[in-house]
């Protein structure tokens, strides 16, 4: 199953990294809560945002919507510790849940990150806000308007909304 990417995920050669996601992709529905702290070792060791992106938005978003209970204990922790990659991640895991978006927990994440000065959080906030608003754009432009965000995570939020 799975195991058989581990090897992939541990050379120093970025494409090894893809070739891992790309067998990833076709075994994600097997994703159980075990796989969690591999995932996590995955981002904390080859943090390249192509990378941490795709574990973030297709993995650990299909695993949290698999397993919704690991969601908040993990994120929480995530925003609060000092890795970015993982803020990052807790940022973006809902890239793709359009409706089924935790909008009081994805609003509370950003909240938590907006002060951060790393292009890569802030970055994160604004793709994060700017999906959000394909869905819903109302909720979104108040949440900037109310929120101290970093003029990029609010052009980035903004973008499509006129």
């Amino acid at each position: 199953m799975l195991s058989s990417l581990l090897p992939f995920t541990l050379l120093a050669e970025r494409e090894y990294q893809y070739v891992a996601m790309d067998l990833l992709e076709k075994r994600k529905k097997q994703l159980t809560p075990e796989h969690l702290p591999w995932i996590v070792h995955w981002i904390t060791t080859k943090s390249w945002w192509d990378t941490v992106d795709y574990l973030a938005a297709h993995t650990t978003g299909k695993l949290f919507s698999l397993y919704p209970e690991l969601i908040r204990p993990n994120v929480t922790a995530w925003v609060q510790g000092d890795d970015i990659w993982l803020a990052r991640t807790a940022i973006l895991f809902q890239l793709s849940y359009k409706a089924k978006t935790d909008q009081e927990l994805l609003f509370s994440l950003i909240e938590s990150c907006a002060a951060s000065n790393q292009f890569f959080i802030q970055k994160a906030i604004g793709w994060s806000l700017r999906e959000y608003a394909k869905t819903e754009p109302e909720a979104v432009r108040g949440f900037a308007e109310r929120t101290v965000l970093s003029n990029l995570s609010k052009r980035e939020a903004l973008k499509h909304l006129g």
